[in-house]
């Protein structure tokens, strides 16, 4: 997935802020959850597995994190 497609599912994610949307990005090791939170005002990136949660202040920030995330998962489907 390009970045520049990440950037239009974000923006989509602002556009529908007070409807609750999330992405589910799978990989081998790990899954990830991605929504935006209208209260926090904030993209929030979790790691399934581990609970761990991630915020992201704006498109261009999260991203960026999604980008190397798709990189990743993207490596691992063709190894």
């Amino acid at each position: 997935m390009t970045i520049i497609k990440i950037k239009e599912m974000l923006e989509t994610l602002l556009r529908y802020e007070d409807s609750e949307i999330t992405h589910t990005l799978c990989s081998k090791n790990n899954t990830f959850s991605l929504s935006y939170s209208k209260e926090l005002q904030t993209f929030q990136l979790k790691n399934v597995e581990t609970g761990h949660i991630e915020h992201f202040p704006d498109v261009e920030t999260t991203s960026l994190a999604l980008y190397r995330i798709i990189s990743i998962v993207e490596k691992e489907v063709t190894e």
